[in-house]
């Protein structure tokens, strides 16, 4: 249980597995498939995304996790296990 004390960065905090189901979740819904199917070790542009699918996904994952992330994260962090790796030690050192 967090103290009282606790900002709103620490509660709002998703942890790397969150995002992994997250993205996975997003992926598979865009490409209607399960996420079973989904690997988060192949790249996003493996999977078709385009810079206007980035931008939409940055967009959402934007207010999943409750801060401003730069549009350039997918092509930074070409994987779903990378960008929640990143995105993790980001809020982790926030």
């Amino acid at each position: 249980m967090k103290s009282a004390t606790s900002n709103a960065v620490e509660h709002d905090a998703k942890s790397r597995e969150d995002i992994l189901d997250w993205m996975t979740g997003y992926l598979a819904a865009r490409l209607r498939t399960d996420s079973g199917s989904i690997d988060v070790n192949k790249q996003f542009i493996d999977y078709g995304l385009d810079s206007a699918d980035a931008m939409k996904m940055v967009g959402d994952l934007e207010d999943y996790v409750g801060f401003e992330l730069s549009p350039s994260l997918p092509y930074q962090y070409p994987t779903i296990d990378a960008l929640a790796q990143a995105l993790a030690d980001l809020q982790a050192g926030r």
